[in-house]
């Protein structure tokens, strides 16, 4: 186990500064030739002129300041916030006091939400491609055109392919979104008739979320008891970092590191010394891949020396005794230790601590699961809670109430959304090659170039970048270029919206009408409302609004399903928020606070054939069955599968491994400065991005700290500057995401079977001087 101190490890001298320079809006990649056809449609406003002196209510100079609540869109937590507004300028985002998740604080990301509304790349209006050609390097030829212009020709494009009855040939793309807006796209994609609403989350946690179904029916994130828990054994999740609710998990940090007499201990097991690892007690510099043998080799210490939890385990679970051989017949500490790098000795000490230490959790993160096999290793982990009976108990794994929105009414497709939906989905979810997947984002390419099931006709991107954010991130460029019809709904332009045929300016957060909540985390419901801060800038538009309009040009049972539920965002806010809390109220607070968790709902919360904790999966055993595949042995037990690779260990000996830093800003932080300056706060660096490498890796390699460097993998290459330090395992490059140099550019395409997620590790690399 490697003992933490409080200093960074880095060998690089104090202030350096490396200069891969920041790419503006007009050097984005497939736009850097837009410069002139964009022109005036691209405004930099100044500071003072948002809100004309002739409009302020008291007359010119008179200062005017409120402090509305809405709610931060910079990550998926959502927190809720209050903003100060000056003279009809916002100029502070604050932490709103009557939120319990995140009792008042926020991130700095929430921070950065002034430069996302005040961005100089916002779109202005509607535009129009004008030149067929389409490519990264390609003038798209931008023109101005009209809202009814533009959405007419969208519900043309909509209609056609309907009245044809083929409404499956339209995918939906979507980022990072409002709930509401999910709602609103979701109920237009069945409405409409496409089952091809493909999310980001095939791109983020989903083999997490399918280990917990695995386990205990819940296809979700786990919520945590952070503040009573003791002790914390942290695989691959960035807590400090980029895990939702993030600002919860930094509030509550504070709380068991520092507010209470017993501190929590926390382990940190991770390739790369994370920030969360430099706040933890101890950190394991796991193999890559292997976090599923070190957590099943812990279950073996806490068995073989009978450290469990046997009354927990007698009366709410099932299958223990299959998982308890598989445990003690494979996954001695002795015969694990060669697999993970971790000693023998260490496994047993950790072991011990975990069972000894109780309430504690085992927290599974997207560096332990983001592997082909990845679910089999979210479930190992999980299934270390049960063992010793931190499920649903104070300090332990808790269950997330959802809020009690007002339901939306039923909708009854007609012939030709019915035909569509019954299509089957262009990502193969729930086919034999995804059983287990709800959706399967990174394959949706892989589909549209080889037009299998069907060729697609146009899609639809709504805050999306997969062509920055997926791996083997060059495939969606090529999908895009061969789509027939594309439109990009965003605020701003980025490598997507590079494919359009339209853009349509969506408003950002802080102008915006919705309702919102956060990812599992708190346990009791929360309910923050949207509600424009300043008015809208330029032509831009509500997302919901557009839904709305579309629809009612559609008509039929499409504009029938929008009907009656608020007829915009502000009124489908209302609609959904009614019997909380009266309007103003709500508007005023901004926030929706359900009752207190309640605890040992042993009775309901668990979704599985037996409604028992499972450490042998009815759910997957059902899953397998279904596609024909079999279920004995292992095949529905959590064990260690070996990572599968990609390319060959002589020709690429070293393995690369990419991190979401907590300055990365709904995956893309170059237009924001502020969270460029503080990009990588272990390195207290910005404005760049590293090659990040062990000292004993860098001496076999003859590269130095500072170097410029060329990593290569099968896939790609691509040059940024060597961080030479202890804090990455040898033989491990690791490298940020959202700024600089995209290690997805080298990633090859990989997937977790069961979730359908991309696999971000176990792509070879080389390192050499550029």
């Amino acid at each position: 186990m490697v003992k933490i101190s409080r200093s960074v490890p880095t060998q690089a001298s104090p202030g350096r500064r490396f200069g891969i320079s920041r790419r503006a809006f007009l050097k984005l990649a497939g736009l850097a030739v837009a410069v002139a056809a964009l022109g005036r449609l691209i405004k930099r406003p100044a500071l003072g002129t948002i809100v004309p002196a002739d409009n302020y209510p008291e007359g010119e100079g008179v200062i005017t300041e409120a402090y509305p609540a809405t709610s931060c869109l910079n990550c998926g937590t959502r927190c809720a916030t209050r903003v100060r507004v000056v003279n009809g300028r916002a100029v502070k985002i604050t932490g709103n006091p009557l939120s319990q998740v995140t009792e008042g604080a926020n991130c700095a990301r929430a921070q950065v939400g002034l430069q996302v509304l005040y961005d100089p790349a916002r779109i202005t209006t509607p535009l129009r491609r004008t030149n067929p050609a389409r490519g990264r390097d390609t003038d798209p030829g931008w023109t101005p055109i009209s809202w009814d212009e533009a959405l007419a020709e969208v519900s043309g494009r909509l209609q056609d392919l309907r009245d044809d009855g083929e409404p499956h040939r339209l995918a939906i793309f979507t980022g990072l979104n409002t709930v509401s807006d999910e709602d609103i796209l979701r109920r237009f994609a069945r409405a409409y008739g496409t089952p091809n609403l493909i999310t980001a989350d095939g791109l983020d946690d989903e083999a997490g979320q399918a280990g917990q179904w695995c386990a205990d029916g819940h296809y979700s994130r786990s919520a945590y008891d952070l503040a009573r828990t003791n002790y914390i054994l942290c695989f691959g999740a960035g807590i400090l970092e980029s895990y939702e609710p993030l600002a919860r998990s930094l509030r509550m940090w504070g709380k068991i590191r520092r507010e209470r007499p017993n501190r929590a201990r926390v382990v940190v097991v991770d390739p790369r010394y994370s920030v969360t690892a430099l706040r933890a007690d101890a950190w394991l510099p796991v193999n890559p891949g292997t976090d599923a043998a070190l957590a099943l080799a812990i279950a073996h210490v806490i068995i073989s020396e009978n450290l469990y939890d046997a009354a927990f385990v007698s009366r709410h679970t099932r299958g223990f005794d299959d998982y308890k051989d598989l445990v003690l017949g494979g996954y001695a500490p002795e015969q694990v230790a060669p697999v993970t790098g971790i000693p023998a000795a260490t496994i047993g000490e950790v072991a011990r601590e975990f069972a000894g230490t109780r309430p504690a959790i085992a927290w599974r993160g997207r560096g332990a699961t983001g592997w082909p096999g990845g679910t089999y290793t979210a479930y190992a982990i999980y299934c270390l809670n049960a063992l010793v009976g931190s499920i649903d108990v104070p300090g332990g794994v808790i269950y997330q109430e959802e809020p009690p929105y007002r339901p939306l009414p039923g909708l009854a497709p007609d012939a030709a959304a019915s035909a569509g939906l019954a299509m089957p989905p262009l990502d193969g979810r729930g086919s034999a090659a995804f059983p287990a997947a709800r959706v399967v984002t990174n394959h949706a390419a892989e589909a549209m170039l080889a037009e299998n099931p069907y060729p697609v006709a146009m899609a639809i991107g709504v805050n999306a970048n997969f062509n920055l954010t997926a791996p083997g991130a060059p495939r969606w460029d090529e999908a895009l270029a061969r789509l027939p019809y594309y439109v990009h709904i965003s605020p701003t332009v980025n490598e997507m919206a590079g494919f359009a045929d339209i853009i349509l300016p969506a408003t950002t957060f802080l102008e915006t009408w919705a309702y919102d909540h956060s990812p599992p985390g708190s346990g009791f419901a929360e309910v923050r409302i949207k509600q424009p801060v300043v008015a809208p800038f330029y032509n831009s538009r509500n997302i919901a609004d557009m839904v709305f309009d579309v629809a009612t040009r559609l008509g039929g049972s499409v504009a029938d399903a929008f009907g009656n539920i608020g007829g915009s965002a502000e009124g489908l806010a209302r609609y959904r928020t009614a019997g909380l809390m009266p309007w103003e109220e709500l508007l005023a607070a901004g926030v929706w606070v359900g009752p207190e968790y309640q605890y040992y709902k042993y009775h309901r919360i668990f979704d599985t054939p037996s409604g028992q904790f499972e450490f042998l999966s009815g759910n997957l055993a059902a899953a397998l069955q279904k596609i024909g595949e079999p279920t004995g042995g292992d095949a529905c037990l959590p064990h260690y599968q070996p990572p599968d690779f990609l390319g060959e260990a002589g020709a690429y000996p070293l393995l690369l491994t990419s991190y979401q830093p907590l300055l990365s800003v709904n995956g893309d932080s170059r237009d924001y400065p502020w969270a460029e300056e503080m990009f990588l706060v272990e390195h207290g660096q910005g404005w760049t991005n590293f090659a990040e490498i062990n000292s004993a890796t860098a001496q076999e390699l003859g590269i130095k700290d500072g170097d410029e460097v060329r990593v290569e993998s099968p896939f790609g290459s691509l040059k940024t500057r060597a961080r030479v330090f202890e804090g990455v395992r040898p033989g491990v490059v690791a490298m940020a995401r959202g700024l600089g140099a995209n290690p997805n550019e080298i990633t090859g395409v990989a997937y977790d079977k069961i979730s359908g997620q991309a696999a971000r590790g176990g792509t070879r690399v080389r390192v050499y001087r550029a």
